[in-house]
């Protein structure tokens, strides 16, 4: 009996064991493109919006700037809740998708069971799945929105991706401290890490928007890393814009530091859609889930610093 008691003390001492960490679930959104399904599309996080007794579910996605609302699920809650609709502050406005869209200001914000205090979020008008009244109703949840990284600024963001939660703490947890880690560069909330791709260090977007792709660039540099034949295409969308996209897999070794990446594909579109953004952002593309989901990343805002266990 004495042993096991002095186990059970040795295994709360442990990191794992001895910090209770404010951990938020997430379900994975599945979609169908072009008639194939995809189980993995989106990190959906239960949210709770000023208190209203309804379940909201929005999208995790660090690869946004703004956390916002969507303008066409959210306008029944606004007429059916003055005190929320009194929140709308059309003078205070953000641009997105060329326009200009208004803010909702001091609202109750929670992840989860987690509480994020009043917040400024954004609304997005004319976007989103319109809500009929008896879909208002209904206890299923909504969609109706994306939590941006400007939550998460000064703090640090913990991914786990194999049991699906994450947290945000005031530093990096005691069980995540010797992860592999790499300094990354912050523009705009967004963080861009760096993989060494075919020998040379280049950065990337880590956006967990983009579930689909491990590596999405330029036609180009896709063709550099990858020449052989085309492997694959997705219809794929962002923001309600549809595009194909063209998979060849890649043939060259992709690190995070001293740790070897998974064999991937490399995917750009036909149309190079993307490349001012990678050239104004200075970075060789984009990267997001695919290749860690079956580890925890450890994202340090504070620090500026991204880990991988």
């Amino acid at each position: 009996m004495a042993r096991l008691v002095a186990l059970f003390t040795l295994l709360l001492a442990t990191p794992a064991f001895g910090q209770q960490l404010p951990w938020i679930p997430f379900s994975w959104s599945g979609t169908t493109l072009a008639g194939r399904h995809f189980d993995k599309a989106a990190i959906m996080v239960p949210v709770t919006l000023d208190n209203l007794p309804h379940r909201f579910l929005m999208q995790l996605d660090l690869g946004a700037v703004t956390t916002v609302v969507y303008g066409n699920p959210l306008q029944p809650y606004l007429e059916k809740y003055p005190a929320l609709k009194a929140k709308l502050d059309t003078t205070r406005t953000f641009r997105m998708q060329s326009q200009k869209n208004a803010m909702l200001t001091h609202v109750a914000l929670k992840l989860g069971p987690v509480s994020f205090g009043q917040r400024d979020v954004g609304t997005f008008k004319n976007f989103g799945d319109s809500l009929t009244a008896a879909a208002l109703a209904d206890a299923h949840p909504v969609h109706i929105g994306t939590v941006g990284p400007d939550l998460f600024q000064g703090k640090v963001l913990v991914i786990d991706y194999p049991h699906q939660r994450f947290c945000v703490t005031d530093k990096v947890p005691a069980a995540f401290a010797h992860a592999s880690f790499q300094p990354f560069k912050l523009k705009d909330g967004r963080i861009k890490i760096p993989l060494r791709i075919n020998n040379v260090t280049q950065d990337l977007l880590f956006d967990t928007g983009s579930s689909l792709f491990a590596l999405l660039t330029t036609r180009p540099r896709a063709a550099a890393l990858a020449p052989g034949a085309v492997q694959d295409s997705v219809k794929t969308s962002t923001w309600g814009t549809y595009y194909y996209v063209y998979g060849r897999r890649v043939q060259a070794p992709v690190y995070f530091g001293r740790q070897p990446l998974p064999t991937a594909l490399v995917y750009a579109d036909n149309l190079d859609k993307f490349a001012d953004f990678y050239r104004q952002e200075n970075i060789w593309g984009i990267t997001g889930n695919a290749y860690f989901l079956h580890n925890v990343v450890i994202i340090d805002y504070r620090n500026h610093v991204f880990g991988v266990q």
